[in-house]
């Protein structure tokens, strides 16, 4: 019996320097693919931006809790966004609904 061990040549098996070398290699693809995709994305996003805007359909406004610029589309089928993008919290409280009852029996506006 021969205690000789095949070569990882003939075993067909990759050194460790050769698996690292191959995992690399698949990182820089992945990173060029998730490049390109945040590049297209980037495009699309403009050219949405500029079609809504030349067409007037894009309302401009502040998130009141942090002040990030909201752009909300007016389109008929999009439902409002509730939430800034930036801190989370809702865009407006209370939605249109009528607390102040006092002024509201006075035919006033809310505060």
């Amino acid at each position: 019996m021969s205690f000789m061990t095949r070569s990882r040549k003939l075993s067909g098996k990759l050194t460790t320097k050769q698996i690292q070398g191959e995992v690399d290699e698949v990182k820089n693809v992945v990173n060029q693919l998730i490049g390109a995709v945040g590049q297209d994305m980037a495009r699309l996003n403009g050219l949405i931006y500029a079609l809504l805007s030349e067409m007037d359909l894009l309302d401009e406004t502040n998130c009141p809790h942090c002040g990030q610029v909201l752009y909300e589309p007016r389109l008929k089928m999009l439902d409002k966004q509730e939430d800034c993008p930036a801190c989370g919290k809702k865009i407006q409280d209370n939605q249109g609904k009528i607390t102040d009852y006092e002024t509201w029996d006075n035919g006033g506006e809310e505060e």
